[in-house]
């Protein structure tokens, strides 16, 4: 699959810190992957666009527009596992204190994805491993996207239901 020239230049940015010393590292309950310094010190990849006079690969615009495409693209399952984790539990403060986070799961997690795009990127192209064509990635990053959220709505109904008719039964 063909990288664009913007991608291409973050991809380089990493390969450079790696040389330097960096490394990638990632675990099963991290939602990004981890920069790490030549001194064994965590990189805030969020609020720097430079570690000492080494240059980050900084903000992928196309992994916060288009974050379910781009985490099947490169088969990021853990994304999907995460983002209706997040649905599921905001479902019950929405329920419970009758507030809105959807802002935080459209905006929050599309940004925190947006910075850590590009190393998951780099990861997936060092594993070898095919992409997923771009018209399949559309079909099925948005059908995971549904898929992941039904949990969500169920408790969300549930308590819909629960609030709506208890009030009904305590009158009769």
């Amino acid at each position: 699959m063909d990288t664009s020239y913007q991608m291409k230049l973050k991809l380089d940015k990493i390969d450079n810190l790696v040389k330097k010393g960096y490394s990638v590292r990632t675990k099963e309950t991290n939602f990004i992957p981890i920069l790490i310094s030549p001194e064994g010190k965590f990189v805030n990849i969020f609020l720097k666009s430079k570690n000492g006079d080494d240059s980050l690969p900084r903000f992928s615009w196309i992994a916060f527009f288009f974050t379910p495409v781009m985490a099947t693209q490169i088969k990021d399952w853990k994304y999907f596992k995460i983002f209706g984790f997040v649905i599921f539990i905001f479902s019950f403060f929405e329920s419970i204190f009758k507030i809105d986070l959807t802002i935080l799961t459209a905006i929050v997690i599309p940004m925190l994805y947006g910075y850590g795009y590009p190393f998951q990127k780099w990861l997936f192209l060092k594993s070898n491993k095919e992409e997923i064509g771009t018209f399949a990635s559309i079909l099925l990053g948005l059908f995971l996207s549904f898929v992941v959220a039904i949990p969500g709505f169920i408790v969300s109904e549930f308590f819909k239901g629960l609030f709506l008719y208890a009030p009904l039964t305590l009158l009769n």
